[in-house]
């Protein structure tokens, strides 16, 4: 099947994956409604698996991509109104694929799935000289003075070298290679961060306060092309007519 639309029979079976997944989206909507939302939130999620398993043997990647997104983000559609959002712009996004008989990221791009819920996450605030961005706090083990930065001779891109810390010695995010601005090693903190187990730090001139943030609060930087293309950058929020940028840990420690 790797000419999505090459033949006939192909495309018949891409069709009834469509046509079934629009069946069953159209179902969870009308069976929504406050007294159902949480049992119809677990049919849901179990179901978006197969989805998914589903997009990805017919060959929509940008489907599996997207339904990958919202799984994540179905615990922030936390109402009856937001959930059925969501599966509304699902819905119009596989009525799309029947139409056009082509994914792509442009096509997934006209659904953007946005969490709307009403929950706060906690961040801390830093500055890299002017630019601007926030940390999990939930990832942040301590803020550090200035400590010896070890270079190596054949470090990979992205790490500036390591850091000593509590005995061991961690790799420091060298974020002036992904575009950010070069700082002064003299004049700079390092904030020590940790994901599942894996410890690295930020160096940064600036890390000066908690921000409480709401799913609202944030904007898509693919909807800002002009700014900052960094891949482990996906969100921003503005503060005081500033542009913050909201650090996605995970993509980070992958990147």
């Amino acid at each position: 099947m790797s000419d999505i639309f090459g033949d006939d029979f192909t495309w018949e079976l891409k069709k009834y994956f469509l046509e079934s997944t629009s069946k069953d989206v159209e179902s969870f909507i009308d069976l929504l409604d406050d007294s159902t939302l949480a049992k119809v939130t677990l049919e849901i999620r179990e179901s978006v698996d197969s989805w998914q398993i589903d997009a990805k043997t017919n060959e929509f990647a940008q489907l599996e991509s997207w339904l990958v997104d919202f799984k994540s983000k179905i615990d922030s559609l936390d109402t009856v109104e937001q959930l059925r959002t969501g599966l509304g712009l699902l819905l119009k996004y596989l009525t799309a694929l029947l139409t056009e008989k082509k994914d792509s990221e442009e096509l997934a791009a006209r659904f953007p799935l946005v969490a709307q819920s009403n929950r706060e996450a906690l961040f801390l605030h830093c500055k890299t000289g002017t630019q601007e961005f926030v940390v999990p706090i939930g990832n942040v083990i301590e803020i550090s003075g200035v400590l010896p930065v070890y270079i190596l001779p054949d470090a990979q891109p992205g790490l500036a070298g390591l850091l000593p810390f509590r005995g061991d010695a961690i790799p420091v995010i060298d974020l002036n290679s992904y575009g950010f601005q070069s700082v002064d090693l003299s004049k700079c903190y390092y904030v020590i961060c940790e994901h599942e187990g894996m410890r690295f730090s930020l160096k940064v001139t600036e890390a000066d306060e908690l921000i409480s943030l709401k799913d609202r609060d944030m904007q898509n930087l693919s909807d800002h092309p002009t700014m900052l293309s960094v891949p482990f950058i996906k969100q921003f929020f503005v503060k005081d007519k500033h542009s913050v940028m909201v650090l996605d840990i995970e993509k980070l420690v992958a990147a």
